[in-house]
């Protein structure tokens, strides 16, 4: 048996049963191999960036490790963007790529290639001839237990050398380590609790990776807290009477308002960065925050912390209600009252704002709000980067948290489409609605021919200014010329058609209709290129500002 086999035969042991990547010298063998031999389905991408970050979409819809493969030199340095965006989104996901022949020394393609993912925060997994199999199967098992993505570097002569070493068995399921929190922590936080008078119960990704929903609205009701989730987080809570959805700079107005009044926050595996403090303007004394993580260092990171409690989100918020009942009735009023209870009942986010729809352009805004009520609400969504990405983020709901990705966790532009495209990939079931802007369309245009190639079923919104917006709006804020961010936009429908896929030009609200008739049941990918008003400025530019350019 060949070692590119072994590694084969290595994946289909490991339950994959799609790899994302790009054909090079490097992984030539390995991919016919996988393919014709192994049964994998193959989903080859225009560009390396589009199909690391396939993979780290479909990973992230699916819960499961996601596998990309390219080849050595370029092909392992153009997968470096969307490499540290699944490392920061701690995303399982293992890539094989290429490297240069051992034998062969002084090729073009030829760079430290190990040095450069260390570099960049990811680890990379020895690979040798007589361990080949192993060593992958070892790279799968990091991938799970950080979890996170990690590499192996595969020269063409060691994947073609015989493989002496054994096949290790396929990976059992093992139930990871709960750390349960400190007693004394966890006194300290319920006798804090019970005080409270505005509580919050805030779930971050630690809280959903942890299955902690049931506990945390236990906690909440045992508390009289209203309940919120970071981005990552998003949907977790809906449907609850109390919940407020995203806290930080998505929230809605009134989420905002309620946020910032709180007392008492605690938060459950959530990081607490300057998104979710809605650039520090959240969770100031005298507000105190309870922060719950199983990893102590990331406790205070962002946000400092009144109290720490180091233990899983699930298992200390179950002894933290259990603690707060046996304790009888809480000292606090609580934040459940009527008059809050009118204010959420009141409250709609269609109606929050006035539409700035010109005749010419769309606001962003209302065409999020239409298709919130237009299309299936069985859904994934995924954003790329860029200045519109709040509108569909913060307008248009998805049924869990894993049904919700943002593809800027490097604060990248470009992502989106490939991120979408994996997703798609993982969950055919349901339709994947990708926004993203004329700018990250652009920039990753080559693979808008991968969903027409493969007639992967995909709606994709282009939200279309005509511009870099983030970049125009902070020109605009600093009094500059903005000449520079302009740019104008082809006939996206005529490109989008060029290679396969079906597009629609967007110029009114009632053309969102046909627009959702067409996505109703969709078969193949759908671009809708909608001109949008360029003078509506998003509320959480205003944070993006204050933290990077205007300080």
């Amino acid at each position: 048996m060949k070692v590119y086999e072994a590694v084969a035969r290595v994946l289909v042991d490991q339950g994959v049963t799609d790899v994302f990547g790009v054909m090079g010298d490097g992984n030539l063998k390995l991919i016919p191999h996988l393919t014709s031999t192994a049964g994998v389905r193959m989903v080859g991408a225009r560009h390396e960036a589009a199909a690391l970050a396939m993979a780290d979409g479909y990973a992230r819809t699916l819960g499961r490790v996601g596998v990309c493969t390219v080849t050595p030199g370029p092909g392992r340095t153009n997968t470096l963007t969307a490499l540290i965006s699944a490392r920061k989104a701690r995303t399982p996901l293992v890539l094989l790529a290429g490297d240069t022949p051992h034998g062969v020394p002084g090729l073009p393609q030829d760079c430290d290639q190990d040095a450069l993912l260390a570099a960049a925060g990811i680890p990379v997994q020895p690979f040798r001839a007589e361990t080949a199999a192993a060593d992958v199967a070892a790279a799968f098992e990091r991938a799970r237990r950080a979890p996170g993505p990690g590499a192996s570097s595969m020269p063409p002569d060691v994947q073609d050398a015989e493989h002496a070493g054994a096949i290790p068995p396929p990976p059992t399921p093992v139930e990871a380590d709960v750390v349960a929190p400190d007693p004394d922590q966890l006194a300290a936080a319920v006798a804090r609790l019970r005080t409270a008078e505005r509580p919050i119960v805030l779930a971050g990704r630690g809280a959903v990776r942890a299955g902690a929903r049931e506990a945390a609205i236990a906690l909440a009701d045992a508390a009289g807290a209203l309940l919120a989730t970071s981005l990552p987080g998003k949907g977790y809570f809906d449907g609850h009477p109390w919940s407020l959805g995203i806290c930080g700079g998505l929230a809605t107005p009134l989420g905002v308002e309620l946020l910032r009044d709180a007392d008492v926050v605690v938060g459950l595996g959530a990081s607490v960065n300057s998104f979710t403090s809605k650039a520090g303007s959240l969770f100031r004394p005298p507000t105190e925050l309870i922060h719950v993580d199983a990893d102590a260092g990331a406790i205070g990171a962002y946000t400092p912390a009144t109290l720490a409690v180091v233990g899983d989100a699930g298992a200390t918020a179950v002894q933290m209600r259990d603690a707060l009942v046996a304790a009888g009735p809480c000292e606090g009023e609580g934040y459940r009252t009527a008059a809050v209870r009118a204010r959420l009942d009141d409250f709609d986010l269609a109606q929050a704002h006035a539409d700035a729809s010109d005749g010419e352009a769309l606001d962003p805004r209302t065409v999020c709000a239409r298709l919130e009520e237009l299309l299936p609400r069985d859904r994934s969504l995924v954003t790329d980067g860029g200045h519109f990405c709040g509108f569909p983020a913060g307008y248009l709901s998805v049924p869990e948290p894993s049904a919700f990705i943002f593809s800027r966790d490097f604060g990248s532009v470009g992502l989106g489409l490939g991120t979408a495209l994996g997703a798609a990939v993982a969950r055919p079931d349901r339709l994947t609605v990708l926004g993203i802007g004329d700018g990250g369309l652009m920039m990753s245009l080559g693979d808008l021919e991968t969903a027409g190639r493969y007639g992967i079923p995909l709606l994709v919104l282009v939200f279309d200014d005509g511009a870099y917006g983030a970049e125009m709006h902070f020109l605009r804020m600093l009094g500059l010329p903005e000449e520079q961010s302009l740019f104008p936009t082809p006939d996206l429908v005529g490109v989008a058609e060029s290679v396969g896929v079906r597009g629609m030009r967007i110029r009114s609200l009632d053309d969102l209709e046909g627009l959702a008739a067409a996505a109703a049941d969709l078969s193949e990918p759908l671009l809708a290129h909608i001109t949008v008003n360029r003078d509506v400025r998003a509320e959480w530019l205003e944070e993006a500002f204050a933290r990077t350019v205007g300080h």
